[in-house]
């Protein structure tokens, strides 16, 4: 990078190189394609001494006292420009479309610190397919700016697809369908490591809701809570008649106050609807993730953590199920989780119990270990690998009484 250093120090010894530096600043900011080599008149030894060490390169005097510079890969980018614009005052244009346009380079600029992320972006056929045509151009590099800033922010606040095309398109239907909503899904995969065809799990990850409406959670437990200045106890008394009730994501968010009415301060949280169904039978205060948990679960997760309740999770033994665990422990604190200790017990069975893995499920498993080996579910993925069977859910109750009548080892 030209660093804002390096400029006013050679400036100041050199002052003949700042138009040098300001027209290639100015060209950079342009985004047109920034050329293999340059050349500059009017420079004395000295001033060509000290433009070559900002520029890191060695130019080549001609008799007539031109003076050319190689202009190499890492200084074609225009992220490597962004102090120099900075020092010299230049604007960046809002969005250019033109047809040699480096909208990548572009992006880095108009996002700071998001290189890698940029890199990661523009290693997509798809995207760069899109992006390449110039009627495309300025609609991807709005989308791609709010989707880097909204990420590098660090948090991800509750939203929808309207709310966003609102934000950064000053249109609430831009990106709800077509290209532009596969752009976003798109880019947020490449990010994320995430399959795009995932859509619906990877917006959810992401705090993006499609439709605040179809979004629901599923549960049974003492809660209640107000709504403007309005109390509404219809959870508390579905509980006490052992009844779930269902609210969608919109509700919940609409929550400004919540109260726990239990005896005990415990929660369960349960993968599988037949295993929800006993708990609720059972008086278990409980919420249903229904595979991963969706926003409108984590949102009322998240309530519930207010309560410092103890939360016990349970769903499949399998790659799958530890990190749904591991999703429930990101809004509430998972202080026992049965999938683990079924696994533990499981394998120290005197007869066989649980599935054969297929080579699907080895094979995600090795990659999920791959790219995270020392995470927070390392351990028991890598012993399911070894043992080589999942378990389901429905059948961890026969696994405990087993332990609890001696026939495990």
């Amino acid at each position: 990078m030209v660093t804002k250093e390096r400029i006013a120090a050679a400036v100041e010894k050199a002052p003949k190189i700042r138009p040098v530096l300001a027209r290639l600043a100015k060209r950079a900011a342009s985004g047109k394609v920034l050329p293999g080599t340059f050349s500059a008149t009017g420079l004395s030894y000295a001033a060509q001494r000290e433009l070559e060490g900002v520029l890191g390169v060695v130019g080549k005097r001609a008799a007539d006292g031109r003076v050319s510079f190689p202009f190499p890969e890492r200084l074609r980018v225009l992220s490597a420009w962004r102090d120099a614009m900075e020092y010299f005052g230049i604007s960046l244009p809002e969005v250019s479309v033109g047809e040699n346009e480096d909208v990548f380079g572009r992006l880095k600029l108009l996002v700071p610190d998001s290189d890698r992320y940029v890199d990661r972006i523009a290693s997509s056929e798809e995207i760069r397919r899109f992006a390449s045509r110039p009627e495309n151009r300025r609609d991807w590099l709005i989308l791609a700016r709010g989707v880097l800033e909204r990420h590098l922010g660090g948090h991800f606040p509750i939203t929808t697809l309207s709310q966003l095309g609102s934000d950064w398109f000053g249109d609430s239907k831009k990106i709800r369908s077509g290209a532009l909503r596969r752009q976003l899904v798109t880019i947020y995969g490449v990010m994320l490591d995430i399959s795009p065809d995932e859509e619906s799990m990877l917006l959810e990850r992401l705090g993006i809701a499609a439709n605040p409406y179809t979004s629901c959670v599923t549960f049974c437990a003492p809660l209640t809570f107000k709504i403007d200045n309005e109390m509404f106890d219809f959870p508390l008394k579905l509980y006490e008649k052992r009844m779930a009730c269902q609210l969608p994501l919109e509700t919940v968010l609409r929550f400004v106050e919540t109260a726990w009415h239990g005896s005990a301060m415990e929660i369960m949280t349960c993968e599988n609807a037949s295993p929800f169904l006993d708990l609720v039978k059972s008086g278990v205060p409980c919420v249903y993730t229904e595979g991963y948990p969706n926003m409108a679960v984590k949102c009322l997760l998240r309530h519930f953590a207010a309560f410092k309740l103890k939360c016990t999770h349970d769903g499949d033994a399998d790659l799958d199920g530890f990190r749904i665990a591991m999703e429930v422990d990101s809004c509430v604190h998972v202080a026992y989780s049965r999938p683990v200790k079924a696994l533990y017990w499981a394998q120290r069975s005197k007869t066989p119990i649980g599935i054969p893995l297929t080579d699907e499920q080895r094979k995600r498993a090795e990659a999920f270990l791959a790219k995270d080996p020392g995470g927070h579910i390392a351990a028991p993925v890598s012993e399911m690998l070894a043992w080589g069977r999942w378990i389901e859910q429905e059948s961890f109750p026969s696994i405990e009484g087993m332990s609890k009548r001696g026939m495990v080892l």
